[in-house]
Formats: structure tokens, C-alpha cells, sequence
């Protein structure tokens, strides 16, 4: 689906092994567990994993990480701000007009685990979101009770964000061919503001068409025979949550203090 912001696969049919709601509910479920991590090494070893199950079950991760690029801003904001906000060990002092900006190793820690938090809850969705059609997803929500009203405005929100900023892009390069950027300051303030309003208000029309077509087909009336997509198989990724949950514990920090304290011989 290009025109969606999640990567979900062509199609109309079921490929996964799992169902749709399982795979959504045990991605929540490791979403927690990767938020509450305290140690950047931790949630950096739970991506590698990550990446490795994910090959293993034949992402498309340049379709996935293509969308996580564009969220490499957030990202990076919180790994380059957090050094000079936060912390009382100063590791450097910047000289400024304003004054000295001190970088605290606390905060460098801080946003390096604000980060790779970000950056893993990331990849998770969008790997889980690869592995679906839009139907699958439309299924999994109606499986786990989400109402109607949320589905409705959640689909309308991932199509029609695209197309904003696509006609938003055709209508700036329209004013780049009729000399906008050869105006004063002002008229280019103005034609700017213009070109905001008139995309925002023409996507509002065009949104309010579509629900309505969508409630004259019967949308949020309720659906009698909701979906019921829960497969015996499903009960192997409780198994594998409880295997990442042993791991997390036991299993990788003292791992990571042998290859840290192995690492640091070698050097």
C-alpha cells in the first residue's frame, strides 16, 4: 500500500503464519518490555535480535526502514539535546555568548537509551505492520474489540496524510513555476499561508466525502458476526514472549558483561 503510512503487503489474502490480532498483541506486549529497559546495551541487543527474526521471517526492511527514516529527526533530536539538559557530571563545556553549555554523562546515556527505545518500538511495529494486509489489520483491530468510530478515523488518517503532503508538493513546485520564489518576503509569507489553507481545506472536504460515502454503506453501524482470527498457533508467541522476558533478566546482562569486559581487553 504506497499510499498508506504503514508498510502493509499487497493483497487481500492471509501469508502469516500467526494471526493478525496475536502478532498486534504480542508486539504491545514486547513494545512494554523494550520501554521499560534501563540499559542502552539491553535495548540495543533486543534491536539485533529484532533483525534477526525479522530476516529470518523475510522482512521487507527496505520497505521498513525507508518509513523509519523518516522519523530520524526525532530520533536524532532526543540523542543530540539530552547531553546538554540533563545530568551533573560535565564531560565538556562548550564556550557561548550566552555562557559555557555543559554536556553531562548522564545525559549522553539518557538520550542514547531515549533513542534506541525509539528507534526499537519503531522497527517493531513496522516489521509486525510488514508482515499484514489492510485487511488483516482492519481484522485484528475488529478482533480485539477496538470500536469502530477509532478504526474509521485511523484509516482515514493513514490515507489521506500522504495525499496531503503529496498535493501539498504539486501545488509548491505550481508556485515555483510562477515565480514564488522571486517575490518580497511578504508576498511570499502570504502565497505560503495560502497554499497551507487551500491544502488543509480542500483534504477537510475531501475526507468529510468519503465518511459519508462510507456511512451510507453502513459503516459504524456494527458488524453482528465480528472476526474471530485466533489460531492455535498463536499460543507459541506467549511461549516466545515468555523466552524474551527470561532472557532480558537473565540471560543477556551478564552476556553483555562478559563481551563489555572481553571487549575492553582486546583494547
Amino acid at each position: 500500500m504506497s499510499k498508506f503510512l504503514l508498510p502493509f503487503k499487497e493483497g487481500s489474502r492471509q501469508s502469516s503464519v500467526f494471526s493478525p490480532a496475536a502478532m498486534l498483541t504480542a508486539a504491545v506486549a514486547a513494545g512494554v518490555v523494550i520501554t521499560v529497559q534501563v540499559s542502552p546495551l539491553i535495548v540495543a541487543s533486543l534491536i539485533v535480535l529484532m533483525i534477526i527474526a525479522g530476516t529470518l521471517a523475510h522482512t521487507r526492511w527496505r520497505v521498513v526502514f525507508s518509513l523509519a527514516a523518516r522519523f530520524e529527526f526525532v530520533i536524532l533530536f532526543w540523542i543530540l539535546l539530552e547531553p546538554f539538559l540533563y545530568g551533573s557530571t560535565v564531560i565538556m563545556s562548550i564556550p557561548t555568548p550566552l555562557g559555557p553549555l555543559n554536556v553531562y554523562s548522564e545525559g549522553v546515556v539518557m538520550g542514547l537509551l531515549l533513542g534506541l527505545r525509539m528507534f526499537a518500538l519503531l522497527i517493531l511495529f513496522l516489521t509486525v505492520l510488514s508482515h499484514m494486509t489492510l485487511s488483516d489489520f482492519i481484522n485484528a483491530l475488529r478482533t480485539l474489540h477496538v470500536p469502530t468510530v477509532i478504526i474509521g478515523s485511523l484509516m482515514i488518517m493513514l490515507r489521506y496524510i500522504p495525499l496531503f503532503l503529496e498535493e501539498r508538493s504539486r501545488m509548491q513546485e505550481a508556485q515555483f513555476l510562477r515565480g514564488f520564489q522571486q517575490g518580497t518576503r511578504w508576498s511570499r509569507i502570504k502565497s505560503l499561508g495560502y497554499l497551507v489553507g487551500s491544502t488543509i481545506d480542500r483534504a477537510f472536504d475531501r475526507s468529510i466525502v468519503v465518511y459519508d460515502a462510507m456511512a451510507l454503506r453502513g459503516f459504524g453501524l456494527g458488524n453482528p458476526h465480528r472476526v474471530r482470527d485466533i489460531r492455535i498457533i498463536d499460543s507459541l508467541l506467549v511461549l516466545v514472549l515468555v523466552g524474551l522476558l527470561i532472557a532480558v533478566n537473565s540471560v543477556l546482562p551478564p552476556l553483555l558483561d562478559v563481551i563489555v569486559s572481553w571487549s575492553m581487553q582486546l583494547v
